[in-house]
């Protein structure tokens, strides 16, 4: 009798079991803010470096408390992934605010489904595409 509900409760155990579930926003934090785009590093090792000059706010990306991220303006950006992972760990945004719709009219997105999020220093953001490219971006003052 011992062994067949050692059975079943080894057997429910398993069944319970899931994949990591989302990171919390509370756990998001240290992201949250005004990044500004300072490079580009592509898959074949070039590295790119943008014309910032005449750019304004276009060239930030704002993490913003709630998870949605936004560009300096408060749009969506164009074609934006289905998934966000930070610290290779989902989060899954929670708008608890209106958000401005992008202004993307003749962009055909062939969409990355997920972004990946890691930080090299407290105020340095390492964002991976699906491409493989790496855009680095510096937290604005």
């Amino acid at each position: 009798m011992n062994k067949v509900l050692l059975f079943f409760l080894t057997l429910i155990a398993f069944v319970q079991c899931k994949k990591d579930s989302p990171l919390a926003l509370a756990d998001i934090q240290p992201i949250v803010g005004e990044w500004r785009l300072t490079s580009y590093k592509g898959t074949d090792g070039s590295t790119t470096v943008p014309d910032t000059t005449g750019q304004g706010r276009s060239l930030l990306m704002v993490i913003r408390a709630d998870g949605v991220i936004v560009d300096g303006y408060g749009r969506l950006p164009c074609c934006p992934p289905l998934k966000y992972f930070f610290k290779e760990r989902e989060f899954v945004p929670q708008p608890t605010a209106p958000i401005e719709p992008s202004i993307c009219p003749f962009v055909l997105c062939g969409s990355c489904p997920e972004m990946r999020i890691n930080m090299s220093a407290p105020d340095i953001l390492l964002v991976q595409s699906c491409g493989g490219g790496t855009s680095t971006y510096v937290r604005e003052k």
